[in-house]
């Protein structure tokens, strides 16, 4: 309740901010110093908003509304939600599915934790020369944390960055910790939630498609049960 409220009395003014800074970007177009100074406002509400976002998510219940869904589709909705950071970035994204890879899940859900992997490997590989995302997806039989073995879909998302420290791959899903300056550390921490309200379970991967000069890489696996 107190997530929703401050997010409620952040978000008016921030939307004021926001619709007035739209309007004055018309007014100095043609004015360059100006016009820098605006979008630095409009980019800085625009984080503000992403993380009143991630408080809200990671307040509010996760409830799983499940449907007979796939790995492709599920990847769709990401591709989908990513499209315009994508292309602000230039960056490759490819779909790679092995098997039908069939499931039931929250399809809007699951697809909201693979975009938000999706954009922190965004962020991760800002200014390297080659930037290329992979979705992937398998069937597999893991073991569980009970000892039993069981199936599960691996949704996987692997990109060419400098990939995630050691001493940081046991606490990325942890709530608030965080490597960057920016950011709340919310946004792996409710992809967990996401994924254990699914039954199913988080892990840092060894890349797969590392190639040298490209980047370490990090592979984020999400499983859910078949």
């Amino acid at each position: 309740e107190m997530a929703a409220g401050i997010a409620h009395e952040i978000r008016n003014p921030l939307g004021a901010i926001a619709l007035n800074a739209e309007m004055l970007r018309e007014d100095v177009a043609g004015n360059a110093p100006a016009s820098t100074s605006v979008e630095k406002i409009l980019r800085a509400a625009r984080r503000l908003d992403r993380i009143v976002g991630d408080v809200l998510s990671f307040a509010r219940d996760t409830r799983v509304h499940a449907v007979e869904t796939s790995a492709r589709e599920i990847f769709e909705l990401a591709a989908s939600d990513c499209e315009a950071l994508l292309a602000d970035d230039e960056i490759d994204l490819r779909i790679d599915i092995d098997g039908p890879c069939a499931l039931r899940a929250d399809a809007p859900l699951v697809a909201q934790a693979v975009s938000n992997l999706v954009r922190n490997a965004v962020q991760a590989m800002r200014g390297l020369p080659h930037r290329e995302i992979t979705l992937s997806a398998r069937e597999a039989r893991l073991r569980t944390a009970a000892g039993s073995r069981r199936g599960f879909v691996v949704l996987a998302v692997e990109d060419t960055g400098p990939g995630i420290p050691a001493e940081a791959r046991e606490r990325i899903f942890h709530p608030f910790f965080t490597t960057r300056e920016e950011g709340t550390g919310l946004g792996l921490a409710i992809v967990h939630r996401i994924v254990d309200a699914h039954g199913g379970m988080t892990a840092c991967a060894e890349p797969t498609r590392s190639v040298a000069g490209r980047g370490a890489g990090a592979r984020l696996e999400l499983s859910l049960p078949l």
